[in-house]
């Protein structure tokens, strides 16, 4: 009795299963802590569909609750790795990146628009959880093509490129949390060395995560609730980035990393085309 007491207090309204929630929302953010530690980097767009279905589909919910989750992980990290980026790679990302959060913040505010009643609200999450399975499937896909094709070069990127990837970027993380695909394309083509690139992941993330407490704030995204709720996940996610980082440098992570691509791309899949029956009925 106690233990369903406890349960539903940490867990929003709305969500109907709360074991489900604490496993998979616990699992989720978990990914996240070990992925951005460094260990099994291609995992963290796993944690964006899992917390999606942790909420019951509410793709709006997952987002809220998973903000605070990046931002405790950050700071975990950049202690971790303090010193260790590229500081001007990172910032050639940020101007772009500003103007993308502009863009994702228009786009939530259409989504959460539409919201206004429960069919319009179902709508509207379908219609951002598509979005991440397409996320998911089309980042697998990237990655194997790039693994079949063999390694071109070390990439110099402009401040173009920066620009791009960063607005894009910024979209991505706004609407889904979920953009370390699109900072990998940018990243691991200019092969830095591993400790590098993962610091220099770390103080991006860091920079837009802050910036994006903004649009989430004012759109009502961060609520009593779901800072319960993180309240309640939050050993979860500082407990995956000290495995990730003890894990970093003593386990081989080239069957992990394709176990996670593998399940990444199934249920990327399932939630793209469960959505889109939902959009389509």
């Amino acid at each position: 009795m106690l233990t369903a007491a406890l349960a539903f207090s940490i867990v929003p309204p709305g969500v109907d299963d709360p074991a489900r929630f604490l496993a998979l929302g616990a699992l989720s953010v978990m990914i996240i802590g070990a992925s951005k530690a460094g260990f099994a980097a291609g995992g963290g767009p796993l944690s964006t569909p899992l917390m999606i279905y942790a909420c019951g589909g509410d793709a709006l919910m997952a987002n809220g609750i998973m903000l605070p989750m990046l931002i405790a992980c950050d700071y975990v990290c950049l202690i971790a790795w303090w010193g260790r980026w590229d500081r001007r790679i990172a910032l050639m990302l940020v101007p772009g990146m500003v103007v993308g959060i502009g863009m994702g913040w228009l786009t939530l505010w259409l989504f959460l628009r539409m919201g206004q009643s429960d069919a319009d609200r179902t709508i509207a999450n379908a219609a951002l959880s598509f979005t991440v399975g397409l996320m998911a499937v089309g980042f697998v896909t990237l990655r194997t093509i790039r693994f079949l094709g063999g390694n071109p070069g070390a990439f110099r990127p402009k401040f173009i490129h920066g620009w791009l990837f960063g607005s894009v970027g910024g979209l991505v993380s706004t609407l889904t949390n979920a953009a370390g695909p699109i900072t990998a394309m940018f990243l691991l083509p200019q092969q830095m060395p591993k400790g590098r690139y993962v610091a220099t992941t770390v103080l991006y993330a860091w920079i837009g995560n802050q910036i994006k407490l903004i649009p989430y704030f004012f759109l009502g995204m961060l609520s009593a609730p779901s800072l319960s709720a993180d309240a309640a996940l939050l050993p979860a996610v500082v407990g995956g980035a000290l495995l990730g980082m003890f894990l970093h440098n003593l386990v081989n992570e080239r069957w992990f990393s394709v176990i996670v691509h593998v399940l990444l791309g199934a249920v990327g899949l399932h939630l793209a085309v469960t959505s889109a029956w939902k959009l389509w009925m």
